[in-house]
Parts: structure tokens; C-alpha cells; sequence
């Protein structure tokens, strides 16, 4: 399975003053950013498509609403396309819309030490679709693989958090906590059964800092809870607790870096997936990587 990651475009648009200052506390500063993200996979016998392909335009605007107190928007356009297998007679299919609105509230309590954190995502991306397009989303959701956008959207959540990091000499201690609600939401067209995703607990900690001049390494790990999905008056099967471990050793070599890199992400809860050959009940799963890049 090769992967092709291509940035095409990377640029922060506008840095200005949003408004007039009402008085010296509130500086309201707006900056905006876009992107163009091209990924592409190809895979060998045994699903039912050769070759998945997503473009992603994302598009943020970050604003200083008071001196402590900061508004991030993010939204954007994607679309997914699949190849068929010639066993599975599928073709060529693909989807494309708007994403979901997010907003992001965060308000430094101590700056630079504690941030307090209130998130919610309005249902403006594609929540509904027909039958025939669901093997175009399943493509792109899984963990696996990792699509800049996993979906195109849903019924919208809201939740909160904190983060907070400590100086421990030359290093960094972090550590964060965030819970998210989604809302429910009618996931295929004709069908009246409305999907209520489980709600989800993330607990984040990390350490970072330099070896040497430079020479820096970074270590996090997550544990992350999700509730079961509903459909209709159905409970499924979802992901369940996961456990995620990152490490990262970055040296720069004159104008350039690299990075050595690997992480492992523990599934402990049973899934049922469907594969080639139909439903396979999935006990726990384990992924593991490591790689480098420059």
C-alpha cells in the first residue's frame, strides 16, 4: 500500500485588524489560511476497490477576541473517489461537498500554562446519502489510513476541554483532557433510522523539548473512550478504548531536517468489520509504524 502525499498549496492569506479596539485589553486580530491536500492509495487484491483518491481545500480563520480569549473557524471542500475491483463490478464512483463548520473557543486562564477549551462542529458538510455512495466514505474512514478528511460530515457535537504544560528545565510537560457529544443525524437517504454517534473521552500527555542544539525529541501518548454507536433502536459495535503511543527524534542537518518517527495505537474493545469476505468479528487490533522523512 503506497501512499502520495502532496501539499500543493500552503499559504497564510491576510494577517489585520479585524475591528476597532474598544479599549487597550481587546485586540481583535484575524488571520485566515487555506491549503490544497492531494492523497492516494492503491492496494492489492482482496477489497472490493484498487484505488482510492482524496483532494481536501481546508480552509481556518483564527481570531483574538479579547487578550485571552480566542476564536478558531475551520471548514472546507472534499472529495473522494474509488476505483473498483473488476471482481466486485463497482467502476468508478466518488463524492464531494462541503465540511463541517468547526468552532473552537479557548481562553487562557494562566498564558502559556493553562488554556481552558469549548469546541462545537455545525452540521454545514454532507450528512445524508444515498445508498450507492456509502462505499465511497467507508474508503476513507478508516484508521488506517488516515485521510486528511475521514468524512464529509455528520450531525454536528459540542464539547470541551483543557490543556495545560509544565517547564521542567529545558523540556515540557503537557497534559489534556477533552469530551466530546455528537449529535444524532439521518446518515442514509430513505432510510428514517437516524445515527447517534457515542460520545468520546480523550486523555492526552506529552513530552518535548532538546538534546541538543539541534537535536529535539517528542513523546505523547493518548488514551482515548468512545460509547457505543445507535442506530435506530440498535447499539453496534464501536471502537471502543484506544491507547496511543508517538515518539519522535528530529536533527537538523544544515538548511534541512529529519525526523525519525514511530507510533502505536491499541484497540482493546471487539469490532465487527466487513471484509471481502464478509463480516469478520475483529477481538482487538493493534497497529504499529515507524518510519522517517525529510
Amino acid at each position: 500500500m503506497n501512499r502520495i502525499g502532496l501539499v500543493l498549496m500552503s499559504a497564510a492569506l491576510t494577517a489585520l485588524n479585524a475591528a476597532p479596539r474598544l479599549h487597550a485589553q481587546q485586540v481583535k486580530v484575524t488571520s485566515a489560511r487555506t491549503a490544497v491536500f492531494f492523497e492516494s492509495y492503491s492496494f492489492d487484491r482482496g477489497l472490493p476497490f484498487t484505488d482510492v483518491e482524496e483532494v481536501t481545500i481546508p480552509v481556518g480563520v483564527d481570531v483574538a477576541l479579547t487578550r485571552f480569549l480566542n476564536l478558531s473557524i475551520s471548514t472546507g471542500w472534499a472529495r473522494a473517489e474509488i476505483t473498483g475491483s473488476p471482481e466486485s463490478g463497482l467502476g468508478t464512483q466518488s463524492i464531494s461537498g462541503a465540511l463541517d463548520t468547526e468552532l473552537r473557543f479557548s481562553y487562557d486562564v494562566v498564558p502559556g500554562r493553562l488554556v481552558l477549551i469549548a469546541m462545537s462542529a455545525l452540521p454545514t458538510g454532507t450528512e445524508t446519502i444515498r445508498n450507492e455512495e456509502a462505499q465511497v466514505l467507508g474508503a476513507i474512514t478508516s484508521d488506517v489510513i488516515g485521510f486528511s478528511s475521514s468524512n464529509l460530515g455528520s450531525g454536528g457535537n459540542a464539547g470541551g476541554g483543557f490543556a495545560a504544560a509544565i517547564p521542567v528545565g529545558r523540556f515540557a510537560v503537557g497534559i489534556g483532557a477533552t469530551f466530546s457529544q455528537p449529535l444524532s443525524f439521518e446518515p442514509v437517504l430513505g432510510d428514517p433510522r437516524n445515527l447517534r454517534p457515542g460520545s468520546e473521552v480523550k486523555i492526552r500527555s506529552g513530552f518535548q523539548g532538546p538534546l541538543a542544539r539541534r537535536t529535539y525529541i517528542r513523546i505523547a501518548g493518548i488514551f482515548a473512550h468512545r460509547d457505543k454507536d445507535e442506530i435506530g433502536d440498535v447499539t453496534q459495535n464501536g471502537v471502543g478504548n484506544r491507547w496511543v503511543g508517538y515518539v519522535s527524534l528530529n536533527q537538523g542537518i544544515g538548511r534541512a531536517n529529519a525526523t525519525l518517527y514511530g507510533f502505536d495505537v491499541f484497540r482493546a474493545d471487539p469490532q465487527i468489520e466487513a471484509t471481502a469476505q464478509g463480516n469478520a468479528l475483529l477481538p482487538r487490533g493493534n497497529l504499529f509504524a515507524f518510519g522517517a522523512r525529510a
